[in-house]
């Protein structure tokens, strides 16, 4: 986790507010609650692939129109390497769709709950209205707050004696960067530097953070009678 705030303080500012807010109002896991409980079956690991597939055409299309409507320098490098990463990702997600006997079909419109479509709708609001410290701020919280709750899940894993395929294994972990949290802070200081909001980027970040619990609750839910 990136965390040297000296080169951009008006960011780091925003981050604090940021982690006072998670610690007087955390945002509940409750797929990890899930494991915790010993309730967690196969068909939660395969909703949490089938909310993970909603994301990345908002994403795409969300980092795509924020370089088109700002394309200053340090915000096409950003959202570009996002770009590249959630292309990489495409893939490997096919893979662990495969591998869970899984198809985009099935996907289309599975699983059909309003709470797996958050984080698409959260990224369709920054890419059409979003500043660029918006979106860079929740970009950057998304990072640090989604990849440590993957990996912890991952941690957590074995002892629920699922059968989970290692593709999902591979998929889910090591996604953190510390290059890429440190491009997202450079963004969103270039954003606040320049005058927007910086109650605003709060604003996205932590709906962002709120998102994302919604994103894992969505994969644990119940399967509709």
């Amino acid at each position: 986790m990136y965390t040297d705030f000296e080169p951009t303080p008006l960011a780091g500012e925003a981050v604090r507010r940021l982690r006072r807010m998670r610690d007087d109002r955390p945002v509940r896991n409750r797929f990890l609650e899930r494991m915790d409980a010993g309730t967690l079956t196969m068909d939660h690991v395969r909703r949490l692939v089938g909310v993970t597939h909603k994301c990345h055409p908002a994403e795409i299309t969300a980092f795509a129109t924020l370089i088109v409507r700002d394309p200053h320098p340090l915000a096409v490098e950003f959202f570009d390497n996002m770009l590249g990463l959630i292309h990489r990702a495409r893939p490997k997600l096919r893979g662990v769709m495969a591998a869970l006997d899984l198809d985009e079909e099935r996907l289309h419109r599975w699983p059909a709950d309003p709470a797996a479509y958050q984080v698409a709708g959260t990224w369709g609001w920054l890419g059409l209205l979003g500043t660029q410290a918006d979106a860079a701020l929740a970009l950057y919280w998304d990072m640090v707050r989604y990849f440590p709750d993957s990996d912890e899940m991952l941690a957590r894993l074995p002892k629920t004696g699922l059968d989970v395929p290692e593709e999902f294994v591979v998929y889910y972990g090591g996604g953190q960067s510390d290059e890429l949290e440190r491009q997202a802070l450079a963004v969103a200081e270039y954003g606040l530097r320049r005058g927007e909001s910086a109650d605003d980027a709060v604003f996205a970040a932590r709906l962002m953070e709120e998102s994302i619990g919604q994103y894992w609750t969505a994969a644990a839910a119940e399967p509709l009678p």
